[in-house]
């Protein structure tokens, strides 16, 4: 069944809507949606439930409103999800996650940013970076940062679309690219 999108914006500004500006509540809304849609992706027997339309809406508001009890979903925005079930369109969950974040980044202007690195980082060095790239994409970067030994040396920084790889593994398997042409 194929998610409707506009629905799903719908939702999602609704939520957004609700919860204001608490970046605690979207942030945790965020971290709850994430795994409710890992659930819906990974749990046949909760995507059957949702889905199935031999399950009464009973059944399923039960379900579902267990599940977000357990996730610690702010109150204001389980009715969205309820919604979305009775309306035939629980699938909405499995996209839902992306979207929210999607729509938060942009009302926050902000986007998730992440650094990989081979060695452990300093956080001078990752201010640096994370200040170069702000005054480049003009948002607010929040970032995590990894470690990775496979790249050897150097890093990998991803900002939204904005991805730069200056690993030394990056740097080799480029080198054997160039070699193995000729």
């Amino acid at each position: 069944m194929k998610v409707d999108k506009k629905f799903l914006k719908k939702v999602v500004k609704g939520m957004i809507k609700v919860l204001g500006n608490d970046e605690e509540k979207l942030s945790n809304t965020s971290k709850a949606l994430d795994i409710l849609s890992l659930l819906y992706k990974s749990n046949s027997n909760f995507r059957n439930i949702i889905l199935s339309p031999t399950v009464s809406l009973e059944e399923k508001e039960k379900a579902v409103s267990k599940i977000l009890d357990v996730l610690n979903l702010p109150q204001e925005v389980k009715p969205f999800i309820f919604l979305a079930v009775k309306e035939n369109k629980g699938n909405i969950i499995k996209e839902l996650n992306k979207a929210f974040r999607f729509e938060v980044e942009k009302f926050f202007a902000t986007v998730q940013g992440e650094v990989i690195t081979a060695h452990p980082i300093d956080e001078d060095l990752l201010n640096q970076i994370k200040t170069v790239l702000e005054s480049k994409i003009g948002k607010k970067i929040e970032f995590t940062v990894k470690e990775d030994k496979s790249l050897i040396g150097g890093a990998v920084i991803k900002a939204g679309s904005y991805i730069l790889d200056t690993s030394v593994r990056n740097y080799l398997k480029q080198l054997e690219r160039s070699l193995t042409r000729f």
